[in-house]
């Protein structure tokens, strides 16, 4: 490892955390935590909630870049110490659901096979351990694909979204992107409560698959924001959703 911090995937870093150090649980709060789809999925499941309830009670959005992309993240608690809500004293109350964030800490993704840690190990103590692990070993340990599928068409989204340059327009974009990236049950009501599915000539097998498997219909909705969204087509469906619920 270099002396700025800065190694690649093949170097070795130390690195073991646990409740005997000082620091156990400081690293959980006032910190930003963005949630990747699949990390809300999860996460929801382990609570046994929505989409909707989890997006409301958990998280806030933000808007990042030239276009004000909405990026999705844990709220943290309103208090001094502003806590990650899942941190208890015992540790991480949704350990084995956890972000993928979470996970990779301390290591933190720069660039193609490049990595720095998220932490100083004056203030993480776990950086002073003995234990060693090259980022691959480190990934696996916390049951990480480095290479998911999933997660990289995800990334796609941001880079090659298209907005109109029109207010409201595009706030109805980011507010598709947001349901059918983060709330897959109000999509499921979007999708089978009206006429999407001949709007947009989805096929009987696709259909099949995307009402009974949660990270297809995932995954359907990262290709339809990228390929098949129509501004038009969507506003319509969502006034017929609107329309289905009484909504105004």
């Amino acid at each position: 490892m270099n002396d700025n911090n800065y190694f690649t995937g093949s170097d070795k870093f130390k690195f073991r955390c646990h409740a005997r150090l000082a620091c156990f649980n400081s690293c959980c709060r006032d910190i930003s935590i963005f949630l990747t789809p699949y990390d809300m999925w999860r996460l929801k499941n382990k609570l046994k909630i929505t989409s909707q309830a989890f997006l409301q009670q958990y998280t806030q959005v933000l808007e990042t870049g030239a276009q004000s992309f909405p990026v999705v993240m844990i709220k943290m608690g309103l208090d001094n110490e502003k806590k990650c809500p899942f941190i208890t004293g015992q540790g991480c109350s949704v350990y084995h659901a956890r972000p993928w964030s979470c996970r990779m800490a301390p290591v933190d993704i720069v660039g193609d096979n490049q990595y720095r840690f998220c932490f100083d190990s004056v203030y993480c103590h776990g950086l002073n351990e003995s234990q060693e692990w090259t980022v691959s070993e480190w990934a696996d340990n916390q049951e990480v694909d480095l290479a998911s599928a999933l997660e990289e068409k995800f990334k796609q989204i941001p880079v090659n979204f298209k907005f109109t340059g029109l207010k409201t327009l595009d706030r109805h974009i980011k507010n598709m992107f947001l349901m059918a990236c983060y709330d897959l049950d109000q999509f499921k009501i979007y999708i089978f409560k009206s006429s999407f599915l001949q709007e947009f000539d989805i096929s009987p097998a696709t259909t099949v698959k995307i009402k009974n498997d949660d990270l297809a219909l995932m995954k359907f909705g990262f290709e339809w924001l990228l390929n098949k969204m129509d501004v038009g087509k969507s506003i319509k469906i969502r006034d017929e959703v609107k329309a289905m619920k009484g909504e105004k």
